[in-house]
Protein backbone atom coordinates (compact mmCIF):
# COMPACT_ATOMS: atom_id res chain seq x y z
CA UNK A 1 0.00 0.00 0.00
CA UNK A 2 2.99 2.59 1.16
CA UNK A 3 4.73 1.49 -1.90
CA UNK A 4 1.80 2.60 -4.21
CA UNK A 5 1.41 5.81 -2.48
CA UNK A 6 5.30 6.22 -3.01
CA UNK A 7 4.68 5.66 -6.75
CA UNK A 8 1.71 7.43 -6.97
CA UNK A 9 3.25 10.42 -5.56
CA UNK A 10 6.87 10.24 -7.70
CA UNK A 11 4.06 9.97 -10.86
CA UNK A 12 2.33 13.24 -9.94
CA UNK A 13 5.92 14.92 -8.83
CA UNK A 14 7.09 13.92 -12.49
CA UNK A 15 4.37 15.11 -13.73
CA UNK A 16 4.42 18.38 -12.14
CA UNK A 17 8.05 18.70 -13.70
CA UNK A 18 6.90 18.31 -16.94
CA UNK A 19 4.46 20.47 -16.93
CA UNK A 20 6.92 23.54 -15.61
CA UNK A 21 9.21 22.32 -18.42
CA UNK A 22 6.76 22.60 -21.16
CA UNK A 23 5.27 25.79 -19.99
CA UNK A 24 8.73 27.16 -19.57
CA UNK A 25 9.74 25.95 -23.30
CA UNK A 26 6.44 27.84 -24.75
CA UNK A 27 7.64 30.99 -22.64
CA UNK A 28 10.99 30.43 -24.04
CA UNK A 29 10.43 29.44 -27.65
CA UNK A 30 8.78 33.08 -29.38
CA UNK A 31 11.74 34.87 -27.93
CA UNK A 32 14.09 32.55 -29.26
CA UNK A 33 13.01 32.32 -32.47
CA UNK A 34 12.69 36.39 -32.92
CA UNK A 35 16.21 36.34 -31.87
CA UNK A 36 17.08 33.70 -34.63
CA UNK A 37 15.24 36.63 -37.33
CA UNK A 38 17.12 39.46 -35.75
CA UNK A 39 20.55 37.04 -36.39
CA UNK A 40 19.96 36.25 -39.27
CA UNK A 41 19.90 39.77 -40.56
CA UNK A 42 22.65 40.39 -38.83
CA UNK A 43 24.77 38.19 -40.77
CA UNK A 44 22.65 39.21 -44.01
CA UNK A 45 24.60 42.57 -43.76
CA UNK A 46 24.13 45.86 -42.09
CA UNK A 47 21.70 47.64 -45.20
CA UNK A 48 19.44 45.17 -45.28
CA UNK A 49 19.29 45.02 -40.99
CA UNK A 50 18.61 48.19 -41.38
CA UNK A 51 15.94 48.13 -43.99
CA UNK A 52 13.73 45.69 -41.55
CA UNK A 53 14.72 47.25 -38.26
CA UNK A 54 13.15 50.21 -39.94
CA UNK A 55 10.27 48.49 -40.73
CA UNK A 56 10.19 46.54 -37.97
CA UNK A 57 9.75 49.89 -35.71
CA UNK A 58 7.10 51.58 -38.50
CA UNK A 59 4.91 48.29 -37.97
CA UNK A 60 5.35 48.25 -33.94
CA UNK A 61 5.70 51.77 -32.88
CA UNK A 62 3.59 54.29 -34.83
CA UNK A 63 0.36 54.46 -32.66
CA UNK A 64 -1.97 54.00 -35.78
CA UNK A 65 -1.86 52.94 -39.22
CA UNK A 66 1.64 51.80 -38.38
CA UNK A 67 0.91 47.91 -40.40
CA UNK A 68 -0.55 50.02 -42.75
CA UNK A 69 2.55 52.20 -43.33
CA UNK A 70 5.23 49.72 -42.74
CA UNK A 71 4.97 48.42 -46.06
CA UNK A 72 5.02 51.50 -48.13
CA UNK A 73 7.95 52.37 -46.09
CA UNK A 74 10.03 48.75 -46.41
CA UNK A 75 9.45 49.09 -50.43
CA UNK A 76 10.67 52.95 -50.74
CA UNK A 77 13.76 51.31 -48.83
CA UNK A 78 14.16 49.05 -51.70
CA UNK A 79 13.34 45.52 -49.09
CA UNK A 80 11.72 42.84 -51.63
CA UNK A 81 7.86 42.23 -52.15
CA UNK A 82 7.90 38.96 -50.90
CA UNK A 83 10.39 39.36 -48.05
CA UNK A 84 8.39 42.27 -46.26
CA UNK A 85 5.65 39.71 -46.65
CA UNK A 86 7.61 37.18 -44.83
CA UNK A 87 9.11 39.06 -42.41
CA UNK A 88 5.08 41.01 -41.23
CA UNK A 89 3.89 37.39 -41.66
CA UNK A 90 6.91 35.81 -39.50
CA UNK A 91 6.63 38.98 -36.61
CA UNK A 92 2.45 38.63 -36.29
CA UNK A 93 2.89 34.59 -36.55
CA UNK A 94 5.49 34.84 -33.50
CA UNK A 95 3.59 37.23 -31.00
CA UNK A 96 0.37 35.01 -31.67
CA UNK A 97 2.04 31.93 -30.65
CA UNK A 98 2.98 33.59 -27.61
CA UNK A 99 -0.15 34.87 -26.91
CA UNK A 100 -1.71 31.53 -27.75
CA UNK A 101 0.63 29.89 -25.58
CA UNK A 102 1.30 32.15 -23.15
CA UNK A 103 -1.63 34.39 -22.52
CA UNK A 104 -2.18 34.17 -18.68
CA UNK A 105 1.44 34.46 -18.14
CA UNK A 106 2.32 37.45 -20.59
CA UNK A 107 -0.77 39.57 -18.72
CA UNK A 108 1.26 39.30 -15.10
CA UNK A 109 4.13 40.12 -16.54
CA UNK A 110 5.02 44.19 -15.73
CA UNK A 111 4.51 46.48 -18.66
CA UNK A 112 4.08 43.59 -21.02
CA UNK A 113 0.47 42.89 -18.95
CA UNK A 114 -0.61 46.51 -19.92
CA UNK A 115 -0.44 45.55 -22.99
CA UNK A 116 -2.02 42.48 -23.40
CA UNK A 117 -4.99 43.52 -20.96
CA UNK A 118 -5.46 46.56 -23.59
CA UNK A 119 -5.52 43.53 -26.35
CA UNK A 120 -8.02 41.50 -23.98
CA UNK A 121 -10.45 44.39 -24.11
CA UNK A 122 -10.04 45.15 -27.90
CA UNK A 123 -10.75 40.86 -28.25
CA UNK A 124 -13.82 41.67 -26.33
CA UNK A 125 -15.19 44.72 -28.02
CA UNK A 126 -14.29 42.96 -31.28
CA UNK A 127 -16.63 39.88 -29.90
CA UNK A 128 -19.11 41.88 -28.96
CA UNK A 129 -18.92 43.97 -32.12
CA UNK A 130 -18.23 42.13 -35.13
CA UNK A 131 -20.61 38.85 -33.91
CA UNK A 132 -20.09 36.90 -37.41
CA UNK A 133 -16.48 36.50 -36.12
CA UNK A 134 -17.27 33.80 -33.90
CA UNK A 135 -20.01 32.01 -35.61
CA UNK A 136 -17.74 31.62 -38.74
CA UNK A 137 -14.75 30.10 -36.04
CA UNK A 138 -11.64 29.99 -38.04
CA UNK A 139 -12.54 31.53 -41.24
CA UNK A 140 -14.08 34.53 -39.05
CA UNK A 141 -10.64 34.83 -37.19
CA UNK A 142 -8.97 34.86 -40.77
CA UNK A 143 -11.38 37.67 -41.73
CA UNK A 144 -11.06 39.75 -38.61
CA UNK A 145 -7.24 39.39 -39.00
CA UNK A 146 -7.19 39.88 -42.40
CA UNK A 147 -9.13 43.27 -42.51
CA UNK A 148 -8.31 45.19 -39.07
CA UNK A 149 -11.91 46.61 -38.02
CA UNK A 150 -10.24 49.56 -35.79
CA UNK A 151 -7.06 48.00 -35.33
CA UNK A 152 -7.89 44.39 -34.00
CA UNK A 153 -4.53 42.77 -35.89
CA UNK A 154 -2.59 39.60 -35.11
CA UNK A 155 -2.59 39.91 -30.91
CA UNK A 156 -5.99 40.87 -30.80
CA UNK A 157 -6.82 37.81 -33.33
CA UNK A 158 -4.96 35.32 -31.16
CA UNK A 159 -6.84 37.03 -28.45
CA UNK A 160 -10.09 37.00 -29.47
CA UNK A 161 -9.07 33.60 -30.23
CA UNK A 162 -8.58 32.52 -26.98
CA UNK A 163 -11.62 33.78 -25.72
CA UNK A 164 -14.27 32.25 -28.20
CA UNK A 165 -12.82 28.83 -26.81
CA UNK A 166 -10.54 27.86 -29.71
CA UNK A 167 -7.37 25.55 -29.61
CA UNK A 168 -4.01 27.20 -29.10
CA UNK A 169 -2.97 25.92 -32.76
CA UNK A 170 -6.25 26.57 -34.63
CA UNK A 171 -6.29 30.23 -33.29
CA UNK A 172 -2.23 30.24 -34.61
CA UNK A 173 -2.59 29.34 -37.83
CA UNK A 174 -6.16 31.72 -38.54
CA UNK A 175 -3.81 34.62 -37.73
CA UNK A 176 -0.92 33.20 -39.90
CA UNK A 177 -3.43 32.58 -42.93
CA UNK A 178 -4.76 36.35 -42.02
CA UNK A 179 -1.59 38.15 -41.95
CA UNK A 180 -0.30 36.25 -44.58
CA UNK A 181 -3.14 38.07 -46.96
CA UNK A 182 -3.52 41.16 -45.11
CA UNK A 183 0.64 41.44 -45.80
CA UNK A 184 -0.01 40.07 -49.32
CA UNK A 185 -2.92 42.51 -50.25
CA UNK A 186 -0.85 45.25 -48.67
CA UNK A 187 1.66 44.96 -50.56
CA UNK A 188 0.20 44.30 -53.74
CA UNK A 189 -1.61 47.78 -53.35
CA UNK A 190 1.35 49.69 -51.78
CA UNK A 191 3.40 48.14 -55.00
CA UNK A 192 0.33 49.94 -57.69
CA UNK A 193 0.16 53.02 -55.36
CA UNK A 194 4.18 53.78 -56.07
CA UNK A 195 4.14 52.94 -59.44
CA UNK A 196 1.85 55.15 -60.34
CA UNK A 197 2.92 58.13 -58.56
CA UNK A 198 6.16 57.25 -60.18
CA UNK A 199 4.53 57.76 -63.66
Amino acid sequence: MIKEIEKQAKSEVEKIRQMKKEALAKLVIPFCLAGVVVVFFWFAGPEIYTKYAKVFSIYSFVPFGGPVAAIPAGLSLGASPLGLIAFIAFTDADIALFLVWNFDYAAKIPGLGKLVRRAEESGEKAIKKYKWAKRFGFVGLVLLVTFPLQWTGSAVGAIVGRLVGMAPLTTWLAVLVGTLIRSTLATLISIGVLSFINL
